[in-house]
């Protein structure tokens, strides 16, 4: 997340993907973003609020999720360019657009890790999604992006809008501090996971990112939620149900972690 303040500056098109109806849209940047709207139909605002949450801890712990910005898209714009959608001005979530990525059907071979720059972040997507119950990561959920050299990659993490979710309902964005008390629980095994479990190089990495999850101090997890946009609607009960919920998940990491590598 970036310190400099962006406006919206053209409406561009909606993203062909995203039951959250995402938009592309032009910032004062330069750059374009998928923008999720607050009060989209089908996620609620509270996406946007699982969004926030988990990309501020991925960035602090160094992982692959894109540059993203709290945007503030005034009732100008919105009547102007998205009148059919019914979205509510003020703040929004605006994720960087990333080019240049390998199509959706291309993904269902994936590469191996020595063609991916930054493969030992792969360990790091299990254990992070496994730490805000991310219920929805799934090879459509990440991007290859292309790089300069034929058949190299680089990986990123995308769409939290599920996280702090249980696994044996209904896919639901909006966790309340009853949801939150019957987490964590362990995520349910794919395609995916078993990917990044096959391109490892020992289960040691796994455990040095835990190590890196445990060491992160409680009060800037705190701090995260703390800073949630006000717009978005999230009590101060809420937010410390969140809070206790982060700090439960990650004492029961170590245990659930080692769980998959029994498993394995």
């Amino acid at each position: 997340m970036g310190n400099m303040i962006i406006r919206p500056v053209r409406y561009i098109q909606r993203m062909l993907r995203g039951s959250s109806r995402p938009q592309l849209i032009l910032m004062s940047d330069g750059f374009k973003y998928a923008v999720k709207f607050k009060n989209n139909s089908i996620q609620g605002t509270r996406s946007l609020v699982n969004e926030y949450v988990a990309g501020r801890l991925a960035r602090m712990l160094h992982l692959p999720v894109p540059q993203f910005q709290i945007v503030y898209i005034p009732q100008t714009f919105i009547r102007a360019n998205l009148s059919p959608y019914k979205f509510a001005p003020g703040h929004q979530f605006a994720s960087r657009f990333i080019d240049n990525c390998v199509r959706e059907h291309a993904k269902r071979c994936l590469p191996n890790r020595r063609c991916i720059i930054n493969g030992r972040q792969l360990a790091g997507i299990i254990v992070f999604d496994q730490w805000v119950s991310n219920i929805d990561r799934k090879v459509r959920n990440i991007l290859l992006k292309k790089t300069s050299r034929q058949g190299r990659y680089q990986i990123y993490m995308i769409d939290h809008g599920h996280s702090f979710s249980r696994n044996d309902v209904r896919p639901n964005c909006k966790w309340t501090p009853h949801t939150l008390s019957c987490l964590p629980q362990k995520l349910k095994w794919n395609d995916f996971y078993q990917w990044c479990m096959n391109e490892l190089h020992s289960p040691n990495e796994l455990l040095r990112f835990v190590k890196m999850i445990e060491q992160l101090p409680d009060q800037k997890i705190y701090k995260v939620i703390l800073s949630i946009p006000k717009d978005w609607h999230v009590s101060q009960a809420e937010k410390e149900s969140l809070y206790a919920y982060l700090k439960r998940a990650k004492r029961q990491l170590r245990n659930l972690i080692i769980q998959y590598i029994k498993n394995r």
